[in-house]
């Protein structure tokens, strides 16, 4: 069985890990190691956490990424020279595909942008849910201040005091002042 101990050994390892999608599994296989190791998630987590291994794999990583310039501040550096081509080529669309690539890599998507149109609707919905939410506290309160001395039952909620204490919470709600016109 292979050790981890050969650093021969854990390039191979790290070799097979990159070469095949990233397989761990099929990584040790290829190198010699036994199906059961290979099944066992502490065998595997052993390999791939050794010290040896994990900095083999980075070497690789490190030297495909150069290979490919798939950094993401190569990416960004591309797609500002892309930018740079559209503006003087006066091409609108080409620079708008740009910057939506930039917002798409950097994250700035339209749902985590400030929106007001959807603030507005999620401001109306709950002025509706709190509209809805005061009803059933003022049944709900009358109730309770309506139950006689023992707390047994609750006695019967007159219609218009429900009313007028759903008026006083209406009134409570801050509203602006308005001025009176002056006649001058």
């Amino acid at each position: 069985m292979p050790s981890v101990k050969d650093q021969e050994t854990c390039e191979a390892i790290a070799l097979e890990y990159t070469s095949n999608g990233r397989d761990k599994a099929q990584g040790m296989r290829t190198i010699g190691y036994a199906e059961s190791s290979c099944k066992s998630g502490k065998a595997v987590g052993c390999v791939y956490g050794n010290v040896r291994v994990k900095a083999a794999i980075a070497r690789i990583d490190k030297k495909t990424a150069k290979v490919l310039d798939l950094s993401r501040k190569g990416q960004h550096e591309k797609l500002e020279r892309a930018l740079k081509i559209a503006e003087d080529g006066k091409n609108p669309s080409a620079m708008a595909s740009v910057i939506r690539e930039q917002n798409e890599m950097l994250g700035y998507h339209r749902d985590k942008a400030p929106n007001t149109e959807r603030q507005a609707q999620i401001r109306d919905r709950m002025e509706q849910e709190e509209y809805e939410y005061r009803q059933v506290f003022t049944v709900s309160r009358c109730k309770q201040l309506a139950r006689p001395a023992t707390g047994l039952t609750p006695a019967p909620v007159p219609e218009h005091a429900v009313e007028a204490i759903s008026v006083q919470l209406q009134d409570k709600t801050p509203t602006e002042p308005t001025q009176e016109p002056t006649g001058d």
